[in-house]
């Protein structure tokens, strides 16, 4: 069966059961089909432990059956996880979840705030991506992924500055102002500096888009 490339987690319940160690190493080795032998194997486990810990992730959505596989006078039935990786939706945290302040003029220089918002593309796009896979409809989205080098804090500012008035730019050419039978879109724009000993990016810049 195919998987999905990324699924994100927005069951409390779900989340619990994926954080475990053993199940979250489970889910990385259940990429491709395997029985519970193969997993009992793999892991150092008792295989009635691997059944125990496969159920709870069955349980959860997380992995499927896969079909069956004879091996020597036996026939094991093979599992396989929905997605290749996954994510925990800020919305696990109920009330607590990070979330951009409303009705206040954000402060667009503050981690907290970039973290925030990129926490709501999470819980978004999410859920865009349960409802693609409901109906079958390649959820319409947009991404861009680039790395620049600043030879100054002054040069960094001035990116700032240049980025926000094109992108203001770019808004105003095409939003309809009012419009009743258009589709909102969420735009996020964001920067910061890269982690050390992060790998550097393979090119410039990296875009993708699903219409």
């Amino acid at each position: 069966m195919s998987i999905d490339a990324v699924d994100v987690i927005a069951a409390p319940a779900a989340a619990i059961v994926a954080l475990d160690p053993v199940r979250s190493r489970m889910l990385a080795e259940l990429r491709q089909p395997r029985s519970a032998t193969e997993l009992a194997r793999v892991l150092g486990l008792p295989r009635q432990r691997v059944h125990y810990h496969a159920r709870q992730l069955e349980s959860q959505g997380l992995v499927t059956g896969a079909g069956e596989r004879r091996w020597g006078g036996l026939t094991e039935r093979l599992l396989v996880a929905t997605a290749e990786a996954y994510l925990v939706s800020p919305e696990v945290l109920g009330a607590a979840a990070a979330r951009p302040v409303s009705g206040e003029r954000p402060d667009r220089l503050s981690a907290a705030y970039l973290v925030a918002v990129a926490g709501r593309v999470v819980q978004e796009v999410g859920a865009l991506l349960r409802r693609s896979r409901d109906t079958g409809r390649q959820a319409e989205t947009f991404a861009l992924d680039a790395e620049i080098t600043f030879s100054s804090p002054t040069a960094r500012a001035d990116f700032a500055r240049d980025l926000a008035e094109a992108v203001t730019a770019v808004i105003a050419r095409h939003h309809v102002e009012g419009g009743t039978t258009g589709r909102r879109h969420r735009l996020v724009v964001g920067a910061y500096p890269i982690p050390q000993h992060t790998p550097a990016a393979a090119g410039p810049s990296r875009e993708q888009t699903h219409d």
